[in-house]
């Protein structure tokens, strides 16, 4: 029966409701998503500009306090009076006090949140004015620093250096620091990161974030906030300072960004997901109610079409157009089987007819050869095979006689030919080798009756060698293909092969037509009896052996539908 795709995917009306579907509500959903998303991006956003603008406010207002310390220091190294003993290398202890009591009277009068330092890398004169937050470690740590950064510098001494602010990371702290030099001579100053972004803190609490501190080198600090906070989920924002050599980027978790618009995204998405489950429990109820039921009535249709009359279908519960069209359908498939059945039944006696007609063509063939040979041994007074050959074609006639059914066990079929074979054997002087490759699971399997006989009766017509002794192998063993289970039959022989043009005829796969004259007709014969019997589900092939004679392929299937009237 020719398969055909589901009607599920080939439904016409299907192809609407889902295209209707699938129009309406992907755009919506499009549309939801997108909205969503630029919801979310547009609040990033104004969230960043926001906290950006703000940083940058107060990232100012330290850069103007840093600028203050900056001139301060540069106006001192300017004027070398405050060390020009120190510099010419004369031992001046009160310029030493000067200097510490202006960087005092400095940080007491503007700021405590600085530690400026004086230092000469020629006679190693370091002044150091700590700021009173420093611990004596740190105090010795910045001295130490002070010493290695002064002496690896190498600036030209016609002109002032300033550095400007950078970030550095000590031990125990992070500070900023400021590093001027003239004609060898180095002050600068340096400011805890802590105390310098004090003001910091209230915005880093606010955003449940974290401020970190870096420089160009890609080093960095934590100052405030969250310090196990997940960086990837969160907004980066950084400022750089306009006028120094460092950067401040403050982390704000993405979910306190959106804050409340997260729930009013579920609850739209919620919305929208309940929305399409209404829409497609709808589209669903539509196709099993309505589409569904002429869908099964039309698949019923090519079943029918395909010879399938058994396909009643059930009658639905809604009680409606639908169930009567179904109940109607089920009467007239009935009718429509009834009839069918009565066409095929007179159509199956005029092929058993036939079948009997073909079948006893074929056995005439053996008469005739079996008389001659009686009357050929009896001429030749050889009585005791005259009584061998006649208990052997006792049994050859029992067989024919008994043989009303179309098909046999392969065991009788088996036993037949052996007896041909005794027969053939007297008649040629036991000139005649034949071999039996059979599998124990072939002999129960089922064939035509007399179509073994017939290939092995055609070797003697049209095979016979009269140079080589006769040679004959018949095998049959059992072969499943594609869920299939066959009898696999080969005739063999050594004898003269088929001819160029009985091999061209016989290959074809159409029933020759019977002529005058003609060769082979008992396979001709054969052929039109498989063919009735399996329609196109048999294999018979003929080909010749490379070693020379001829050689017969048959494939049975044994199905049981192929096994009425089997004896």
């Amino acid at each position: 029966m020719k398969k055909h795709k589901s009607l599920f995917f080939k439904s016409a009306t299907k192809k609407r409701l889902l295209w209707v579907y699938l129009v309406t509500s992907i755009p919506l959903l499009v549309c939801i998503l997108l909205g969503s998303e630029y919801g979310k991006r547009l609040l990033r956003q104004q969230s960043i500009q926001y906290n950006h603008n703000t940083l940058s406010l107060q990232l100012a207002t330290v850069d103007t306090s840093l600028d203050h310390i900056s001139n301060y220091l540069a106006s001192f190294l300017l004027d070398e009076n405050n060390y020009h003993g120190l510099q010419s290398g004369e031992d001046a202890p009160d310029e030493q006090r000067a200097i510490l009591a202006d960087f005092t009277d400095y940080l007491d009068t503007y700021t405590s949140t600085a530690s400026l330092f004086f230092y000469i890398p020629d006679q190693d004169i370091l002044i150091f004015q700590s700021a009173n937050y420093d611990s004596y470690p740190e105090r010795m740590e910045m001295r130490q620093y002070i010493r290695q950064a002064c002496l690896s510098r190498t600036f030209p001494v016609t002109k002032p250096q300033i550095s400007g602010w950078t970030f550095l990371r000590m031990t125990q702290k992070s500070y900023l620091i400021d590093l001027m030099e003239y004609k060898n001579v180095y002050v600068g100053a340096f400011a805890s990161s802590e105390y310098v972004f004090e003001d910091f803190r209230d915005l880093t609490a606010s955003t449940h974030g974290a401020l970190i501190l870096s420089n160009q080198d890609a080093g960095e600090d934590f100052l405030y906030g969250a310090k196990e906070l997940d960086r990837s989920r969160c907004v980066k924002i950084p400022v750089d300072s306009a006028r120094n050599h460092y950067r401040i980027i403050l982390y704000i978790p993405t979910a306190y960004v959106l804050g409340a618009f997260s729930w009013f995204q579920y609850a739209i998405l919620i919305i929208a997901l309940v929305s399409f489950s209404f829409v497609t429990s709808m589209l669903i109820i539509t196709w099993r109610q309505m589409v569904s039921p002429v869908l099964r009535i039309i698949e019923a249709m090519e079943a029918v079409d395909q010879g399938d009359f058994n396909c009643h279908l059930p009658i639905p519960d809604t009680h409606d157009e639908f169930a009567e069209l179904t109940e109607t359908f089920n009467y007239m498939i009935g009718q429509i089987h009834d009839l069918k059945l009565q066409i095929y039944e007179e159509k199956l006696n005029q092929a058993y007819a036939e079948l009997q007609y073909l079948t006893l063509q074929i056995k005439p063939h053996f008469f005739l050869n079996c008389l001659n040979l009686i009357y050929s041994l009896g001429l030749s007074g050889r009585s005791e095979l005259v009584v061998d050959f006649s208990s052997t074609l006792m049994k050859y006639f029992r067989y024919l006689f008994k043989s009303s059914d179309s098909m046999v066990v392969l065991s009788e079929e088996l036993k037949h030919v052996q007896n041909y074979l005794h027969i053939q054997q007297i008649r040629f002087q036991n000139d005649l080798d034949a071999a039996f490759n059979i599998d124990p699971q072939a002999e129960k399997m089922h064939i035509p009756v007399l179509t073994l006989h017939t290939f092995v009766e055609n070797i003697f017509k049209h095979g016979c060698s009269d140079s080589a002794k006769m040679q004959i192998v018949i095998s049959a063993a059992p072969l499943i293909k594609d869920g299939t289970t066959y009898l696999s039959l080969a005739i063999e022989d050594n004898g003269t092969g088929f001819s160029k043009e009985a091999l061209e005829t016989l290959s074809r796969p159409e029933v020759p037509s019977q002529k005058a004259g003609e060769k082979h007709i008992g396979i001709r014969n054969v052929r039109q009896r498989l063919s009735y019997i399996y329609g196109s589900n048999y294999v018979l092939r003929f080909e010749n052996r490379s070693q020379g004679g001829a050689k017969i392929n048959l494939l049975l299937p044994q199905n049981d539908k192929f096994h009425v009237g089997s004896a």
